[in-house]
């Protein structure tokens, strides 16, 4: 029997047009699509149509109609994107593979700030609350993009781009399901009086209740967020324009973790909880030169504390500094791009379980230069973009990401062809580096061994600076105004690629707080590769009905095999992602959504447990009942068994079902 999550939203807003998702589709055409401009492939504006690259739009219609109440869940819809729920706040989202809590081969940008924790290379979802109601679009570009954004963005780049400071009006917004789940926001907006820019405020609260448990009964997963912005634009003169962003988050997640210790029964589940708050300050200064020139400067401050009860805490600060120009020397069709930054990171951080951090405070300055050359033919049908990106960080030293992409559009104005190849790095993180974190105890007797062994990951296990090497082909077509596809072949060379475990290393005597052994994970550097084809179908055969599908296969392979290594990158990539969804315009005020998502088996990262393959389907309707009122309801994952999605990551104890549910969602608008 389905589980009923009803709810219940009121929406105050002044300026808006009564059922806007659902009148959208109407007005939208695949041409406008193409036309669409991106700038997360090479930093500058270019045409979806133009980029040679696999780059994917999410844009605001789509969050709007499928209904969704979380980021990741949107990100679902883009072909290489695998997304799987980790509890009631937590998700792993990966591209093109290493799919997990803690996945680090993925750049996360809001607005081109970077938001991935230094602690692990990776991006906690749960930390991060960007209102769905303020996001303008999604920016997904699937394969390495590290000579554009750096160290780090091995797999893929995803860029979310806020609404601009356009005023807006005043709105409020409430949502609760009955299971005890409350999201509260405020928004504010108002445009200048001599219309040279705008303000925009937001304000959101929510509490999210606990999930089902794998073993029954309710988990320990409830979430609490909080997150205010304000953002200001302003056109100073007619040639330079200043835009400021200031937010403040807070967040507190429950959890339980597995402590290990060297007794019996040598590890115990410790319900805990993880607090995280955030503040920043972004601004940005953009001034167009003479001669087709533009100057841009960059910069951010930002204040971080939080920690995960019993195990851990931490402080942090941030500042960073980046200046980037851009010139189009007049009739040669280059358009140049370079610039350089600095980035100052310290910290403290101190373990309180399983652990410690050696040294507990840090400082790191990282500096950056790049440079970009996009060439365009007399013609305009043949583009060659070369760009080399050199970074120095704090624990991976001096790098360089090189990268470059062709494309071509022959006689067939619809068609373009592409073909880009590229080497990106993932430097080790402080928590890699300094952190000694006990992952698991082995009991006396086993492997011949007469004491306890507590298993450590730590610096001793060996560090590695990982690299990709992407090869990616590309088509993209269009037929008129009813069809448009978009298809990709890559492969992707990792060599190094860090593989544990691979066996214990550096075993010591400690006697407290019994005798027992310490013992390392010993890291080894091996070599993997993962290919795969990437289609995106666009389909409007009437103005009134839209068909999207998108589908991604992959395999993955590792030479030679990590011996011992529980769960291979073969088996933890699922070799499936599909996505078809059907939007229809039933009446200009009635609208159908209809989403089937399959995701293939795959394994776990931590526990060698097979996740079964899963097919759901999710249904939503948008129904402008007026100029002022607006019904939506929701089903989702139906046709699918109670199950679990993926399994937790090393140290975490408690899997989660995800289940059937229904929502409905009433907004007023005057």
């Amino acid at each position: 029997m389905l589980a009923l999550l009803l709810g219940a939203g009121l929406s105050l807003q002044a300026g808006a047009q009564s059922g806007a998702g659902v009148k959208a589709l109407a007005e939208l055409s695949l041409e406008d699509l193409m036309r669409v401009e991106v700038v997360s492939a090479g930093r500058e504006a270019e045409r979806l149509a133009d980029v040679a690259a696999p780059v994917f739009v999410i844009t605001r219609d789509d969050i709007a109609r499928t209904g969704v109440r979380s980021l990741p869940e949107i990100l679902r819809l883009a072909p290489g994107v695998d997304v799987a729920r980790l509890s009631a706040g937590r998700w792993a989202v990966g591209v093109r593979g290493d799919t997990g809590r803690f996945s680090n081969k993925l750049q996360v940008l809001v607005d081109g700030r970077s938001i991935y924790s230094p602690l692990f290379s990776g991006v906690l979802w749960e930390t991060h609350q960007v209102p769905l109601g303020e996001i303008e679009r999604i920016e997904i570009i699937r394969g390495p993009a590290g000579a554009v954004w750096g160290a780090n963005a091995v797999n893929g780049v995803i860029n979310i781009i806020t609404r601009p400071a356009d005023g807006g009006g005043r709105a409020a917004r409430i949502e609760a399901v009955d299971d005890g789940s409350l999201r509260l926001g405020l928004r504010a907006g108002q445009r200048l009086d001599d219309d040279a820019g705008g303000w925009r405020a937001h304000a959101q609260v929510e509490r999210q209740s606990a999930s089902e448990a794998l073993e029954g009964g309710q988990a320990h997963d409830a979430t609490r967020a909080a997150t205010a912005g304000l953002r200001l634009e302003r056109r100073i003169d007619a040639r330079t324009r200043l835009d400021l962003q200031a937010q403040v988050e807070q967040s507190r997640v429950e959890d339980t973790r597995l402590r290990q210790i060297v007794r019996p029964p040598y590890r115990q589940e410790v319900p805990t909880h993880q607090d995280y708050d955030r503040a920043y300050l972004s601004g940005a200064l953009e001034h167009r030169l003479h001669g087709g020139s533009s100057l841009k400067l960059t910069g951010l401050l930002m204040a971080e504390q939080g920690g995960e009860a019993g195990f851990v805490q931490m402080r942090s600060r941030t500042a960073d500094l980046e200046v980037e120009q851009s010139w189009r020397p007049e009739g040669s069709g280059h358009q140049l791009t370079w610039g350089g930054g600095l980035r100052h990171h310290r910290d403290h951080n101190e373990s309180l379980g399983d652990g410690s951090f050696t040294p507990a405070r840090r400082e790191m300055n990282d500096w950056r230069l790049f440079a970009q050359d996009r060439w365009t033919s007399d013609s305009g049908r043949l583009v060659a973009v070369g760009g080399l990106r050199i970074d120095h960080t704090f624990f991976g030293g001096t790098r360089t990401q090189p990268s470059l992409a062709l494309s071509w559009r022959p006689s067939d104005e619809n068609l373009t062809l592409w073909s880009s190849v590229s080497r990106a790095v993932r430097v080790p993180s402080r928590g890699e580096n300094d952190a000694n974190v006990a992952v698991a105890v082995i009991p006396p007797g086993q492997a011949g061994n007469p004491l306890p062994v507590r298993v450590l990951a730590s610096s001793a296990s060996g560090q590695v600076v990982e690299s990709v090497r992407a090869l990616q082909l590309g088509a993209r077509r269009r037929w008129g105004e009813q069809l448009a596809l978009d298809a990709v072949l890559f492969r992707h060379d990792y060599d190094p690629l860090s593989f544990n475990p691979a066996g214990l290393t550096g075993a010591e005597l400690s006697m407290f707080p019994q005798p027992h052994l310490d013992a390392s994970l010993r890291r080894v550097p091996g070599r993997a590769r993962v290919s795969g084809l990437e289609l995106s179908l666009d389909w409007h055969p009437l103005p009134s009905l839209r068909q999207q599908f998108s589908g991604a296969w992959s395999r993955g392979e590792e030479f030679p095999a990590a011996a011992g290594d529980s769960a291979r990158l073969r088996e933890r990539l699922p070799m499936r992602l599909l996505s078809w969804r059907t939007s229809i315009d039933l009446t200009p005020h009635l609208g159908l959504d209809v989403w089937v998502r399959h995701t293939a088996a795959r394994g776990s990262a931590s526990t060698g447990t097979r996740v079964d393959a899963r097919t759901v389907l999710d249904l939503s309707t948008r129904w402008a009942v007026s100029r002022d009122v607006t019904l939506s309801l929701r089903a989702w994952n139906l046709g699918a068994a109670k199950a679990v999605e993926i399994h937790p990551d090393l140290g975490y104890s408690q899997a989660v079902i995800s289940s059937p549910g229904v929502g409905l969602r009433a907004e007023m608008i005057f």
